[in-house]
């Protein structure tokens, strides 16, 4: 009898492993034959997560691992996602079988199929018409091993090179309109996922993050206070090295965290998501001996250490990889700090009420930024660190603009303002972001619509 319930206890823990899924490889192939395996033993959720880690990690525009990936999101419960992939495989000139692959059949059940045979080009609207990826994954659909093992066995390139295509579809927009998109919200930061093509908008008063399709334009949750514990949302950032979201919040009435005020409704947190599916992998409050502490930004540095701004207790924390607390990296002069950008060599920006600071993390020190003659460095949001300089939205007489602060080798002079645009129609300037050479922040539209625009940096 003992024998026989060790037995069905095996059984059980085997059938209902409740074990998460991993996705910490580094290298693309390992990636890649690791979510092969995940799609044999029809572990599909697994084998989106590790198709779009070989997708960033592995060679830019591959069309067998953006196949692969396609693959993935139809047999996961996302075919919009995967409808869109396969469009940009087939601007690219690849040939895919997803016309007659079981494993796209959701694919082909979307409305926006009919002007899509697998190999074709769609128009702007059948792109548009792909529905967003739902928030939950349905059950999933049987596939064969042989299948598994090939996945990206029918992609077959034209032997014509991509730059000779027809351009990506892009949704029809006016000069320096990326899309617009229809969601009411109070947007309290956005960020921009070259890798997927998608932006997150963070609301800070919904407590949750939305992603937006670049080219479907389609809107869907990512995240929310039910599945990550956000608080009010202050600040999001993506760590494009390892593929991880970062978001801090804190209570809605007090960023208080306090000896007296353990429970967690009234702390500031720290929380890391991954990326590709908005899950939530771990959160960080601060041990009580911090006292009080209000997180207002958080940016990750090029060794993907994530720094947090605590705008309480004037100091920046550091979680360094694999670390699982939260450490006083420096503390600032009492000035109120709002916003950091870190840079090379140690150096981390600190855009304060009246200016700039710079904090040397290795040296633990912090000076004022310097600007040349008849420059103005305050009243900054967001700035961000790009190609030696500086560049934001300032806020100016009767409005906002974006501005870019070129420095000296040093690091600690501002040699020249470029003013990017002006008078800039920003609906909050926090909610802005700098990725691959483009400012991209948000405008307020009619009603509720949103516009994303984006200003090219020279």
């Amino acid at each position: 009898m003992m024998s026989l319930c060790l037995s069905l206890l095996v059984l059980v823990l085997h059938v209902q492993d409740p074990s998460p899924a991993r996705i910490d490889c580094r290298e693309w192939r390992e990636c890649r034959q690791r979510a092969l395996d995940a799609a044999e033993r029809q572990d599909y959720e697994t084998f989106h997560d590790l198709a779009w880690r070989a997708v960033q990690t592995g060679p830019k525009n591959d069309s067998a691992l953006m196949y692969l990936l396609a693959r993935a999101q139809s047999l996961s419960g996302r075919p919009g996602d995967a409808l869109v992939m396969l469009q940009r495989l087939a601007q690219m000139g690849t040939k895919t079988d997803a016309a007659t692959n079981d494993d796209f059949r959701r694919v082909r059940a979307l409305p926006g199929w009919a002007e899509f045979d697998g190999n074709r080009p769609a128009t702007s609207a059948t792109a548009a018409a792909a529905p967003a990826a739902p928030l939950t994954a349905p059950a999933p659909s049987p596939t064969s091993a042989a299948d598994s093992r090939a996945a990206a066995a029918p992609v077959t390139p034209k032997p014509s090179a991509p730059e000779k295509s027809s351009p990506p579809i892009a949704p029809k927009t006016t000069s320096g309109e990326s899309l617009r998109f229809t969601i009411p919200m109070a947007p309290a930061g956005l960020a921009y996922d070259a890798v997927s093509r998608r932006f997150i908008v963070a609301d800070r008063e919904a407590r949750r993050l939305a992603v937006v399709d670049e080219f479907s334009q389609h809107v869907a949750n990512l995240a929310s206070a039910q599945s990550a514990g956000f608080g009010s949302i202050a600040a999001l950032e993506i760590d494009t090295r390892l593929g991880n979201l970062w978001v801090v919040s804190g209570s809605e009435t007090s960023h208080l965290a306090t000896a007296d005020r353990p429970d967690s409704s009234g702390r500031t947190t720290l929380h890391k998501l991954q990326l590709v599916s908005g899950r939530a992998l771990q959160s960080y409050d601060l041990a009580d001996r911090f006292a009080m502490a209000k997180f207002v930004d958080v940016a990750a540095a090029i060794d993907s250490t994530i720094l947090v701004l605590d705008a309480a207790g004037h100091r920046v924390f550091r979680l360094r990889a694999k670390s699982s607390e939260l450490e006083v990296a420096v503390t600032l002069p009492d000035e109120h700090p709002s916003s950091i950008a870190p840079a090379a060599d140690n150096l981390v920006y600190v855009a304060m009420e009246d200016g700039i600071s710079v904090v040397d993390l290795a040296a633990r020190t912090v000076t004022r930024l310097k600007p040349a003659s008849r420059v103005d460095i305050r009243r900054i949001a967001r700035p961000r660190w790009h190609k030696g300089s500086l560049v934001g939205i300032q806020q100016s007489d009767g409005g906002y603009r974006a501005v870019r602060f070129t420095l000296d080798r040093t690091g600690r002079r501002v040699t020249r303002e470029q003013i990017l645009a002006a008078p800039l129609p920003a609906v909050a300037p926090t909610s802005a972001a700098i990725s691959g050479g483009a400012l991209y922040y948000l405008a307020a539209g009619d009603g509720s619509e949103m516009i994303i625009r984006k200003i090219t940096l020279p």
